[in-house]
């Protein structure tokens, strides 16, 4: 063969490959739903891509805590689970605390402006996986801004033996959808 012709072949090759990366690409969904067991964090949920996890130190009005944060990013959305273990012996009132500066704090990160709020069942299980019941959270929906573009914000609370939870979702017009599969998803394991 020729140095021409063996070039016109890899150049076809090559745009080839290329145009089958492009199509496979097109066909993996964005939303690639898996469940993640999260035990030392108390909950099993379905994340719509490989998650992150992080800890770190917060403070809700005087209540120094250790949160731990799951979450995945698709499409600028983010759907993440935080849970923090509030300290021994706290009672009702202090976890009603917590949540309450927690859902605070949420809406305040993004300058908005909470819209709705309603009871929800958040569903407990036990270690095995069996559903023993459910516990009443708070959903609230806020709009408001983040990095510069509108964002909106559907969060649930909820609060289980001296352990509270966050379960978030938060970026610019979130897929309602998508939303509702990854909040609906989330139980709480008994310990």
């Amino acid at each position: 063969m020729t140095a021409p012709l063996t070039e016109l072949i890899r150049a076809r090759a090559s745009v080839a490959l290329a145009s089958l990366l492009v199509l496979l690409s097109a066909c993996t969904p964005e939303h690639d739903w898996r469940e993640i067991r999260a035990s030392e964090d108390g909950f099993v949920a379905m994340m719509p891509s490989r998650p992150a996890r992080m800890t770190q130190p917060v403070d809700l009005d005087g209540l120094r805590l250790t949160m731990s944060m799951q979450g995945s990013l698709v499409r600028d959305v983010a759907y993440t689970v935080g849970t923090a273990s509030l300290p021994q012996g706290a009672d009702q009132a202090v976890s009603a605390q917590a949540l309450d500066v927690m859902r605070r704090a949420m809406v305040r990160n993004i300058e908005g402006e909470q819209r709705t709020a309603r009871p929800v069942k958040v569903s407990i299980i036990d270690g095995s996986g069996a559903l023993v019941g459910s516990v009443e959270g708070l959903e609230v929906e806020a709009v408001g801004r983040m990095r510069g573009q509108e964002a909106t914000l559907i969060a649930r609370f909820a609060n289980l033996d001296a352990r509270v939870w966050q379960i978030v979702v938060l970026g610019p017009r979130p897929d309602r959808e998508q939303a509702a599969m990854f909040l609906d998803s989330v139980r709480l394991i008994r310990r």
